[in-house]
Formats: structure tokens, sequence, C-alpha cells
């Protein structure tokens, strides 16, 4: 599955990482520090409400569940923005150590460790509110030659991905980053229409006012658990279980629903 504007917020203190390589300073953000003896580097993209910038703190659904758990194992968190490409990568070369809201797949469990899923997620067609496509099937829409927007290596699962593959309907995808930027292409005719999880949409809209430009349409695609993702190059075995177990326990204690509440 499963990207977004450079922050810096500076904690001053001492501490020895627990995984990862240098990071850039200008594309970061370390959380308030406590008398901890570890750093953890959490990659991330804007992807309100799960994870996202807001009056200089990292907030969202994603980010804490995961304050949650890494306090828990006495780690403070260095947050790490880049695409979600770009993300994938650096976690496969060790130079950050966890990523939140993956799709756990074979390919990713060659390089990553998967928590327990924290929670699920699915996907939605949005279109401009002029579209007057009723159908519920994402073929028929492309079928029309309408272009959808998608975001560079995001699992959507297996229809979705062979549909991709298929020689009629792949060119049809514009692969781009997520967020607000492929509600604005929609708008503006770019493309016909954006693949995005749906509380994750009906936030931009209702965040940005694009009630009467961008609306939900019947396609649906089914949901699909996420985990949180664990770099096994730069997180010890140890580190990376302690994670494991801590999410297992918020998630089995029920923690993580009250979480996911406050955003919707």
């Amino acid at each position: 599955m499963n990207r977004l504007s450079t922050f810096l917020f500076v904690s001053t203190f001492l501490l020895v990482a627990c995984g990862g390589g240098d990071t850039n300073p200008a594309s970061s953000e370390t959380s308030t520090a406590k008398n901890y003896d570890c750093v953890i580097k959490y990659g991330w993209e804007p992807r309100p409400p799960y994870q996202f910038l807001h009056n200089g703190e990292m907030q969202g659904i994603d980010i804490e569940i995961f304050k949650k758990a890494a306090d828990a194992t006495q780690c403070n968190i260095q947050y790490v923005q880049k695409s979600w490409t770009e993300l994938l990568t650096a976690l496969e070369n060790g130079e950050i150590d966890v990523l939140g809201g993956a799709t756990e797949t074979p390919e990713r469990k060659v390089y990553a460790d998967f928590s327990v899923p924290y929670r699920s997620e699915s996907f939605s067609l949005f279109v401009r509110s002029t579209n007057d496509y009723q159908g519920g099937e994402l073929a028929g829409f492309l079928s029309g030659g309408n272009k959808v927007g998608i975001t560079n290596d995001y699992y959507y699962g297996e229809d979705v991905y062979n549909l991709m593959n298929h020689p009629q309907y792949g060119p049809l995808f514009i692969d781009g980053n997520s967020g607000e930027q492929s509600f604005y292409n929609v708008i503006y005719s770019t493309i016909d229409g954006v693949l995005t999880d749906p509380v994750e949409g009906r936030y931009i809209i209702k965040r940005k006012g694009l009630e009467s430009q961008v609306k939900e349409s019947n396609i649906k695609i089914p949901s699909d658990n996420v985990s949180f993702m664990f770099s096994k190059k730069s997180l010890s075995p140890e580190k990376s279980q302690a994670l494991q177990d801590t999410i297992k326990t918020l998630v089995t204690g029920n923690e993580v629903n009250p979480i996911v509440a406050k955003y919707q």
C-alpha cells in the first residue's frame, strides 16, 4: 500500500541511535527527548489524518499509536519525511527503522518485519462532482478512457494490480504523490479520479472545503489490514520484537480504536 513540505523541529539532547543511517536534517523532526538511550527513525509522508505535521508537532492516527509503542520501549522518535517510494528504499537500506500503514507482502518481508495489523485500510475512487459515472466497478470507469491517479508503490490489492497490468487499462493509471495535490489534479482535469483511503479522502475534502468540487464515487476497493513495518537491516531483532510485542498489546488491549475514533 501504502506520502508529502519540509519542516524542522529541534530537540537538543545526546542519544545513541538504535538503528538507521544519517538523515537529512532539513526533512527530519525529533520528538521531545526523554531520558532514553535510543532513537527510532520513523519514515513518514503527509497523509492526514494518519500522519501529518500541525503547529510543529507530528500528529495523526499512526503517529499516536507508534508514540505509545516507542515510549513503552523507551525510545525517542526521529521523523524523516520522504515520498512513499523513497521511504521503502530507505527502510530496505536501513536508513530508517519503521514505516506505518504498510501492507505485508512477500516482497517486503524479504527486508522487513511486520507488527500485527493495527487497523484496516480500503480505497475509494474520488471524482469531480460533475462526473456522472454511477457504476461500482473500476474496470467500467477505466473502459471510458478515464485516467486514475495512484500513488507510487502503494499496494491496492490484487484486483487493482491486475488492472494496472492490463494492456488496455494499464496506461490509464497515472503515478504520482498522494494527498491533497491528487484532489486538485482531479479538479483541474489532469486526471479523472484518484484512488485513496476514504478516511483520508473525506478528511482532505472537508479540511480544504472541496465539497462542491470533488465527491466519493460508488467504486470501493475492499479493505486490507495494515501494520507497522520494521527494517531488518537497521533494527536489532530484540528491539524489533519489543516494538512488535508492544503494538500487539495495544491492539489486544483495545487502545487503538479510541485513537482512530478521535479523527473520524
